[in-house]
This record gives structure tokens, C-alpha cells and sequence, in this order.
């Protein structure tokens, strides 16, 4: 290598150091502001349990580099799963996988955090909808799928209540597995988001009507996940930050909650626009293809709180990751697909040789197409998608 091209690789390096920099999570710390963010990968057996690809593939993103995984979102109980191969965290015969997955992810220096979620009136599978109750704030019509309207079953107080113990104990179970921390899911028209929409949320009772209704909720199962695991077990949410849809949750709504989460102890956040049935609507189509999409919602929420948030869709590109950091938007950079498809991205970053990583190339991603039965990459090496996952032997050794 010439002199010239150590020089310009060390001046890419000193650019992007802000990426590099130690940030604390609650009091865990981790060695850059990189987080791998929750991807559906579909690793897990039918029965819900850690499989082996599922743990080489999320230690293999923290070999990569990242300073913090979080794993897709895993399913508090059977009712609440969506994906035919989505991990449970709901019971003790699980915890052996469990463990595994955190300490290998640990093992290799990032702090290891599970997502989790109560999928509600998106609850699976579709093809059977109709033949179990699937839960909702309301039992309010939607769109399914293009075309497809279903109508969920209104949850009763008993079962609210009932979804709350479920949260805390999957909490609990991560904590004892060793992981360190959870990101409770109250995004993308999930159970607990909602609970937020007046869309969505009907109700009368103590559960629904005003904004301090709607809220009750998620704001219960974060305040009772902190009170009942360890004080340095780390508490996150994935918050829907704008339903983009006239008459729905509102940004403004979201800075709101946003800091009356921080105030019941929460550790970070991340904003997510839109929910799975809004993101189809006219005036949203196109959104998730536009480079940092969620920014604007992001810097809302970071201007609110002292505790990190997380910008996430669209920054792939390491200069507009440092930018981000450095125009006070958000304290950290959420990267999915950018490191499914090289998970060496930070190191490959921190090392000045970027112009190496592979990129998502796809027009429509074969990650997303391939959800329901494990998610493969076409700019993955031949060997990685006829085994079906990127591990260990791909790039950097063990």
C-alpha cells in the first residue's frame, strides 16, 4: 500500500471517529454508537427456540464490529407471534438457546439486547386469521393484506393484564439468560402501539379515550419490566413516532410519551414512522426507500430526552451516519440491512477501507421475500446463501 493511500484511509478513519466513541446505554457501555437494528430473519425452530444459524448470524454482526445487537423482535407468547420461525421468550425450556445467543453475541464485545413484542391484530398466521382471536385495543376493521379486510378481537382487562405479566417475564427471562437488556416493540401497529392511535384505540374504559388513556399501556409495561428486573438491565423502546394518517398518533404525540417514558425508565429509543397498514396509503408510498426517513421524527424526540435515541432506516452510507451524530439528531445509528448484508461494515468503516463492503443491490430485497422461511441476500457469497445465513466462515475469522 503507498503512503498516499495510508494517508487517505487515515483521514476516512478521523472523519468517521464519532461513530467510534464509547456511549452509554443506562449504566452499560458500549464501544461505539453503532447498533445493529431488530431485522426479522426467521432463524429460529417452528417451536420457537434458538436455533444454531440464529446465533452465528447475530454473533456474527457483533464480531463485525457493532456496539450493540438487538436481536429481531422475539414474541412475549404463542398468541403473540406473527412469523412461523419468530423466537419465543415465554417460557423456562427456552432459556438454553437463550443463553447461548447472549453469550456468544457478548462474547464478542457488543452488549447483546432482545426486542420484544406482542404482534397483536398482525398476530399470525394470516391464512388462518379468523379461526383464534387475534388481540387489539378495538375491534376495529383493517386492511390486512391488499385487498383483505379482517376484523381482531377487543382485549379484555383480564388480558391486558395478562400481556403485561407476559412482557415482564420475558424480560426476566432475557435478564437470566444474560442478556443486557430488552427494546420493547410499541411501533409499526404492534399490540402496544396500538393502544396509542385513536385510529385504533376506541375504548372507553381506563385503557383508552384521551392521550393519557392510550398511553397507559405501554407506559405500564415499561415502568413494570424496570421494576422487576436488575437496575443495570438495560430498558428500550421502539416508539411509533408518527402514524402518518390524518386523525392518528402524531409526532407530537410521540415527543410527549417520549419523555414520560424517560421519566419510567427508559434507556434509549428509537422513532419509527408509520404502521404496517399506514405505510401503504398514497401519500406514504415510496417512504422507506428515502435515505434517513425517520430523521426528522428522531431529532424530535432526541431534542426531548437526555437518553440516547437511535436514528435508524436509510444511513448506510458512513458519512451520513457521522452526520447525523454530529448535527445532535440522535446519539447513535441503527443499521439492519446494511449489515445483514456485511456485517463487517464497522470494522471496515473504522479501518478506512469502506469502498470494501458489499451493498444491498436488490430493487426488491430478497431479505424481505425470504422472511417466512430464513431471509438470504443476494450480495452474500454464493456459500453463504446455499447454507442460508452469513456466519462465521464468511470474512473475518473466529
Amino acid at each position: 500500500m503507498t503512503s498516499t493511500h495510508s494517508a487517505s484511509r487515515a483521514t476516512a478513519s478521523a472523519d468517521l471517529a464519532p461513530l467510534f466513541t464509547p456511549l452509554n446505554f443506562g449504566t452499560r457501555s458500549a464501544r461505539n454508537r453503532i447498533v445493529q437494528a431488530p431485522m426479522s430473519v426467521g432463524y429460529a425452530n417452528p417451536d420457537g427456540t434458538v436455533t444454531d444459524r440464529e446465533i452465528e448470524h447475530y454473533a456474527r454482526r457483533a464480531q463485525g464490529g457493532a456496539g450493540v445487537v438487538i436481536t429481531e423482535n422475539f414474541a412475549i407468547c404463542v398468541a403473540g407471534r406473527q412469523m412461523p420461525l419468530q423466537t419465543l421468550v415465554s417460557d423456562e425450556e427456552q432459556l438454553p438457546g437463550l443463553r447461548r445467543l447472549a453469550s456468544e453475541i457478548r462474547r464478542h464485545g457488543a452488549l447483546a439486547i432482545v426486542q420484544i413484542v406482542h404482534s397483536g391484530r398482525y398476530a399470525g398466521p394470516w391464512e388462518e386469521y379468523e379461526s383464534r382471536p387475534r388481540l387489539a385495543p378495538s375491534a376495529t376493521p383493517f386492511e390486512l393484506t391488499p385487498g383483505r379486510m379482517v376484523t381482531p378481537q377487543e382485549i379484555t382487562p383480564e388480558e391486558i393484564e395478562e400481556v403485561i405479566e407476559e412482557f415482564v417475564r420475558a424480560a426476566q427471562l432475557c435478564e437470566r439468560a444474560g442478556f443486557d437488556g430488552v427494546d420493547v416493540h410499541v411501533a409499526q401497529g404492534f399490540l402496544l402501539s396500538g393502544f396509542l392511535s385513536p385510529r385504533t384505540n376506541r375504548r372507553t374504559d381506563e385503557w383508552g379515550g384521551d392521550f393519557e388513556g392510550r398511553t397507559r399501556l405501554p407506559l405500564e409495561v415499561v415502568r413494570r419490566v424496570v421494576a422487576n428486573t436488575g437496575p443495570d438491565f438495560v430498558v428500550g423502546v421502539h416508539l411509533l413516532s408518527d402514524e402518518r394518517v390524518e386523525g392518528g398518533w402524531s409526532l407530537d404525540d410521540a415527543v410527549r410519551l417520549a419523555r414520560l417514558l424517560e421519566d419510567a425508565g427508559a434507556a434509549f429509543l428509537f422513532a419509527i414512522p408509520a404502521t404496517f397498514e399506514t405505510m401503504r396509503l398514497p401519500h406514504n408510498a415510496g417512504m422507506l426507500n428515502k435515505p434517513g426517513y425517520s430523521l426528522e421524527d428522531t431529532a424530535a424526540l432526541q431534542r426531548a430526552v437526555q437518553i440516547p435515541v437511535v436514528a435508524n432506516g436509510g444511513l448506510g452510507e458512513p458519512q451520513d451516519a457521522v452526520r447525523v451524530l454530529e448535527s445532535h439528531q440522535a446519539q447513535a445509528v441503527g443499521l439492519a440491512r446494511p449489515l445483514f448484508v456485511d456485517p463487517d461494515w464497522p470494522r471496515k468503516v473504522q479501518a478506512g477501507t469502506a469502498d470494501t463492503r458489499r451493498t444491498c443491490t436488490c430493487t426488491t430485497s430478497l431479505c424481505l421475500r425470504t422472511q417466512l422461511t430464513g431471509s438470504l441476500c443476494e450480495s452474500w457469497p454464493e456459500s453463504a446463501r446455499v447454507r442460508g445465513y452469513l456466519g462465521y466462515d464468511e470474512g473475518t475469522a473466529q
